[in-house]
Parts: C-alpha cells; sequence; structure tokens
C-alpha cells in the first residue's frame, strides 16, 4: 500500500513538474484555476451515451464567453491567466490585433466583421456563404458547410484543424499543450492556433504577449505570408492569380507578394523618417504591417521594401472593426492628391500627394 502512494505521489510530483515547466516556456498555456472555464455552466457537461466520453454542450458559445467581455477592456483576467477579449458589449478600447466583434454585433454591422455564431446573426447578403469561396482552395476534407453558420473554430471556422467539424474537438488540448515552437505542426504549435489542416502546416508568426493592446513600431506581431494561406481557405477566388497581380487592371488586390522595391513604395510609412544611423530602412507601421519572408525570434521595427510581404492583414484585420470591409481605416476619407495621410498611403506614399 505505501509503495502505491508513493508511486502516486511520485507521479503527481512529475505530472506538476512538467505544467509548471509549460507555463514557464509558454505564454499562451492556460494555467490557474480549471473551473473559471470548464465549469462556467452549470450542467455543461452532457451525460454520454454507453461506452463513449461525456461532451460539452454550448461549445461555440463556450468560446465566445470565455473572449468576451462586459465593459471596455480587451484583456481580461479569467481564474488567474490573461484572455484576450475579441467581442466587448460596449465600444471597447484598445482592440486587440484582430479587432473586436463589438462591430458586426451593432448596427447592422455585416460589413464590419465575421459573423460568428453567438455573437450576431447570419450575413444577410451572403447568406452563410464566404464571400470568394473556392471549394478548390480550401484544403479540408468536408469543405465549408454554408448551411450552418460561421464558428471559431472547426470546419467552419478559422480557428484548429478544419478537418474536424465540431469546433470543440478540432481545438482540444490546445489551451494546455507546448505552445513554445509556433512552427505550425500542431494546433497549440501554430500562429494563434491557426492551424488549418492536419495536412497542411499551420500559421507561422511571433504572438505579441499582449495580442498587439499595446503595439508599437517595435513592440507588435509578426506575420508570415501563410495567413494568406488560411484566409484563401475561405476567400480563394480573392487570391486567384487571373484577378489580382501584375496585368493591369487587376480586380483584387494583389496579396502575398513583396513590398515594391522601386517608385513610392520606397518611402512606405512617409510620417515616420528612418533614423540617421539607418537611412535606408523604412519604420514599421502597425497601422499597415508586413509579413516576413522569415519570423524573427523578436519584433523588428524595419521594413525593407523588396523583401518584406503585402499581407491580406495589410489592409484588414481578422475579426471586426469599425470600417466597412473589416479595413484598418475609413476608406472613404482617403482622398487622392488631397495630402490624405494614412491607410492606403502608408504603401502608396505617392497617392496622397
Amino acid at each position: 500500500m505505501k509503495r502505491q502512494i508513493t508511486l502516486i505521489v511520485v507521479i503527481l510530483s512529475l505530472c506538476m513538474l512538467f505544467i509548471l515547466q509549460l507555463s514557464k516556456n509558454s505564454s499562451a498555456v492556460v494555467t490557474g484555476d480549471c473551473e473559471a472555464c470548464h465549469g462556467l455552466y452549470p450542467g455543461m457537461m452532457e451525460e454520454a451515451e454507453p461506452g463513449k466520453p461525456p461532451q460539452y454542450v454550448l461549445k461555440n458559445v463556450l468560446c465566445v464567453n470565455c473572449h468576451s467581455n462586459a465593459d471596455r477592456d480587451t484583456i481580461k483576467i479569467l481564474g488567474g491567466a490573461k484572455v484576450p477579449v475579441v467581442y466587448n458589449t460596449v465600444k471597447p478600447v484598445k482592440p486587440l490585433a484582430g479587432g473586436n466583434f463589438h462591430y458586426v454585433a451593432r448596427d447592422f454591422g455585416d460589413r464590419r466583421g465575421h459573423n460568428v455564431e453567438a455573437v450576431t446573426s447570419m450575413d444577410t447578403r451572403f447568406k452563410g456563404v464566404p464571400p470568394g469561396y473556392d471549394r478548390l482552395a480550401d484544403p479540408s476534407i468536408i469543405g465549408y458547410n454554408q448551411e450552418k453558420p460561421l464558428k471559431c473554430a472547426g470546419s467552419n471556422g478559422c480557428h484548429g484543424n478544419r478537418n474536424v467539424e465540431d469546433p470543440f474537438d478540432s481545438i482540444m488540448g490546445a489551451h494546455h499543450a507546448d505552445d513554445s515552437a509556433i512552427d505550425g505542426s500542431t494546433t497549440a504549435r501554430s500562429y494563434r492556433f491557426l492551424k488549418n489542416t492536419n495536412k497542411v502546416k499551420g500559421v507561422v508568426g511571433l504572438e505579441d504577449d499582449e495580442w498587439n493592446q499595446n503595439r508599437t513600431s517595435k513592440k507588435h506581431n509578426e506575420y508570415s505570408a501563410s495567413i494568406d494561406l488560411l484566409c484563401a481557405s475561405c476567400h480563394g477566388n480573392f487570391h486567384s492569380k487571373n484577378k489580382t497581380g501584375k496585368e493591369s487592371p487587376w480586380f483584387r488586390h494583389p496579396t502575398g507578394v513583396v513590398l515594391p522595391k522601386s517608385g513610392e513604395y520606397t518611402n512606405y510609412n512617409p510620417d515616420v523618417p528612418p533614423p540617421s544611423d539607418r537611412p535606408d530602412i523604412r519604420i514599421y507601421s502597425p497601422d499597415a504591417p508586413v509579413g516576413r519572408e522569415k519570423v524573427p525570434k523578436s519584433p523588428g521595427d524595419e521594413v525593407r521594401p523588396g523583401k518584406d510581404i503585402v499581407i491580406c492583414l495589410s489592409c484588414h484585420v481578422a475579426h471586426g472593426s469599425s470600417y466597412e470591409s473589416i479595413l484598418r481605416w475609413d476608406y472613404d476619407a482617403l482622398i487622392a492628391g488631397e495630402k490624405s495621410k494614412g491607410g492606403c498611403f502608408i504603401c502608396h506614399t505617392g497617392k496622397g500627394e
């Protein structure tokens, strides 16, 4: 009996050391009070069918509730862990990198973000069909089901394994797994759990520990062009080479292309001149971020035309925005030739003169 007790103590000690080591090395690993997430709803576990494990109820609602807030703050403490807030029921202060679903859920905000279940109803214009959807560009086995709502994860979502229909199952375990290396090999090791499918390498990038809440040219997420492949899973026609690229006129703005090393683009972010000791570089603008050919180990404040990449997130945010088409800025306020600043003119510097 004593041997059994000793063995149990040793096993528990090793488990605790493993968990502590994970939390030490992996900033996104959830630690703290389990009940803060798993006990949000009384009776959230259904009775299991004979021979099968019990199932969670309200699966997508659980995701939304954990990452929502009734006040303006976009980072909250839940069970001792910092949790990014992507949906505020009141106007948020300092929206995070992906924006905020607040703008979709109010005042007929269909054009201002993704209509995720448990936040708002289905888009009235597209009727559940992702705009630009191309089944051939969707690598998932299941494909997007337009008869069902958009969810946070799963085959009808962005996060987790899109080969798994159930949003909870598709991301299961990722919050507690080792994510010390964002190499796209697993859901946990994919940038913000954006895995796509088990046969497609997940998104890689560098994750800011405040989800870009206090972003500057020197402190921000770092992206790679792999984020575009994820967007193309649902918006493939927007990435079609016969509608974007060098041929003129192009129908859609090119994405996944290098910021040109000539003309107006060499003056990227013209309102912030480079320091005198680095006159050959441009300063990174969080309002028009670029992708990196190779993700750096720490955020960089330099942008190099001819090397860094124009990506979907250079112009758009992922969740919701206060502007039409989920843009980062008010497109209607940008008037060519009238000394306008910001927005498109961060890259197209000559157009605002």
